[in-house]
């Protein structure tokens, strides 16, 4: 992390890959939204008034921005880091509040997949198999491990976009770009935890350890029609475990009931059962303790990334996941990092 309360720079901008010192100039405002599954957007706040180059009277300054434009945001002054890139999806105009303002709505590419929509199967396929297939369809290069159980997938009157992010949510798995690959995999555990302390770097933290909602076992119950046999799991840990007592430890203790049957998505084989019971329990169980956090400006942090905690109490603090951050920037309040973060244990 920096030393000053904020990074010094403003935001630099790239517009189909040249700076543009104009909209650094003329940008008041900006939010970039990193989810850890799904697409990145992001929304950009600019004055458009100004004396043009080669003019004497103020006029419009930004006409030149056009949909579909690639953008690409930049933090940093040594080494710029690249919050965004994306394309401008909208463009929104205000007056009566001022001089005229351009808003600027943008998304990563994966918003291409949300405009093909197809009523198909994917017949014998593993997920991996689909990822890899409907990216290749999209140009996209695929970083997949979801599963590799083979079965039929149907893709019923949805787009791409949905159809994967559905098929990756059974798997407790995010689905997000990454340059230009499509990555669709567990979340890796990271070497180097940028630190962040709740009495110094951390400007806020909320933190919650919530026993709402979390099982003691999960327990899907399916159908094979093919072998005519029941399809049945239960799953009552997680793998990697977490550090830590967990929210299912923590009820045993406490003699609470937790036992949960999920009915979808529905099992069509004991391999499917055993999938959605594992992730099913993983993606309540790493909920345990969660939180937000709003840090100093730090371009690095993203979804996915990992922070370490101090400054807490000793039970909540250690190693987060981020699973969502959004970087925000405006005039009066300069840059900041904006962090929802989760942890499946703790030291009560």
């Amino acid at each position: 992390m920096t030393d000053s309360a904020f990074i010094s720079t403003r935001p630099t901008c790239k517009l189909n890959g040249e700076t543009r010192a104009a909209l650094e100039q003329a940008l008041t405002g900006m939010v970039i939204n990193l989810p850890l599954h799904g697409c990145a957007h992001g929304e950009l706040h600019l004055t458009n008034w100004g004396v043009p180059e080669g003019q004497q009277a103020p006029d419009f300054v930004l006409n030149d921005l056009s949909l579909g434009a690639e953008l690409e945001i930049l933090m940093g002054q040594d080494n710029p880091v690249s919050l965004f890139k994306g394309e401008i999806t909208a463009l929104e105009e205000r007056y009566g509040e001022g001089a005229p303002t351009l808003v600027l709505l943008v998304q990563d590419k994966l918003h291409r997949l949300a405009r093909s929509r197809h009523c198909r199967s994917f017949e014998a396929q593993s997920p991996d198999d689909l990822v890899q297939s409907i990216a290749g369809e999209a140009g996209l290069q695929a970083d997949v491990s979801l599963s590799n159980l083979t079965a039929t997938w149907h893709q019923l009157n949805e787009s791409d976009l949905a159809f994967l992010l559905r098929i990756a949510g059974r798997f407790d798995l995010g689905l997000r770009l990454v340059g230009n690959t499509l990555r669709a995999k567990a979340e890796e555990g990271d070497p180097n935890p940028v630190q962040l302390n709740a009495q110094d770097s951390a400007l806020k933290v909320r933190l919650i350890a919530d026993l709402n909602h979390q099982p003691t076992q999960t327990t899907v119950n399916g159908y094979n029609l093919a072998d005519d046999t029941g399809a049945d799991f239960t799953s009552g840990g997680m793998a990697p475990a977490p550090a830590g007592t967990t929210a299912a430890a923590t009820l045993h203790d406490l003699g609470w009931p937790g036992d949960e049957c999920v009915p979808q998505p529905f099992a069509r084989s004991s391999a499917e059962a055993e999938a959605y019971a594992r992730a099913h329990f993983r993606r309540q169980g790493k909920r345990f303790l969660q939180g937000d956090i709003v840090c100093q400006g730090e371009p690095t942090l993203t979804c996915g990334k990992e922070i370490e905690l101090s400054g807490v109490s000793p039970r909540l603090q250690g190693v987060y996941r981020i699973i969502h951050c959004v970087h925000r920037f405006d005039n009066l309040s300069g840059y900041e990092t904006h962090l929802k973060v989760n942890k499946g244990g703790w030291q009560p």
